[in-house]
């Protein structure tokens, strides 16, 4: 650095000049993110006044730094972490609700499913750009109450979470699957009927 510095200043005004605004922008840029991230950690504080929100700042080459929330242990908490009120609409048309875990891992309860042919599901979800996440969700039902294990259902899914952090709205893909107890995984024949849609939520907020 010291050495970059000497050159600076050996060198003509115009190299000195440039190497200046390469770094105001790169400290602009860098604001930016920050104030990006504390908009979205906003709604944390309001619903806390009085306390401080646990936050890391981490560097990210993709997007920039940015500010994450934490819990008081120091683990990353991501915005798409927390309980939802889902909707879906299109192909499949169901209500109940979705817990993202900070694991990476997704749980669903379906109220739009009769219990006794299976309402509980699960997925797993990745990051995939700002405040853009990817789900690979799969429900595995009875055909009807009693009649034993016969369908997979597989959804793909990309949302996109609200500047707020307390909605999001996306896209699925969803194929049906016969199955068997046997072979209660097996894809490789291909749905039997698959369909797209819409889905909404709004964040589960704490007393």
């Amino acid at each position: 650095m010291f050495d970059l510095v000497t050159r600076c200043l050996r060198a003509p005004g115009g190299l000195c000049l440039g190497l200046g605004l390469l770094g105001l922008l790169a400290a602009a840029q860098a604001n930016a993110a920050c104030m990006d991230s504390l908009k979205k950690m906003a709604p944390i504080a309001q619903a806390n006044p009085g306390r401080f929100t646990p936050a890391l700042y981490r560097s990210d080459d993709l997007f920039g730094g940015t500010l994450m929330q934490v819990n008081d242990d120091g683990a990353e908490v991501a915005p798409i972490v927390g309980l939802w009120k889902f909707k879906t609409s299109g192909f499949v048309k169901d209500f109940g609700l979705q817990a993202f875990n900070a694991g990476g891992t997704e749980l669903m309860f379906s109220g739009g499913v009769d219990p006794s042919t299976g309402d509980t599901c699960q997925g797993v979800w990745r990051r995939v750009g700002q405040s853009t996440y990817t789900l690979n969700h799969i429900a595995m039902a009875w055909t009807a109450p009693g009649a034993g294990y016969g369908l997979l259902v597989h959804f793909h899914m990309v949302i996109r979470l609200a500047p707020s952090g307390n909605a999001f709205t996306g896209n699925y893909t969803v194929s049906l699957f016969s199955e068997t107890s046997q072979d209660p995984f097996n894809e490789s024949a291909g749905p039997f009927v698959s369909g797209a849609g819409t889905v909404t939520a709004s964040r589960v907020q704490p007393d």
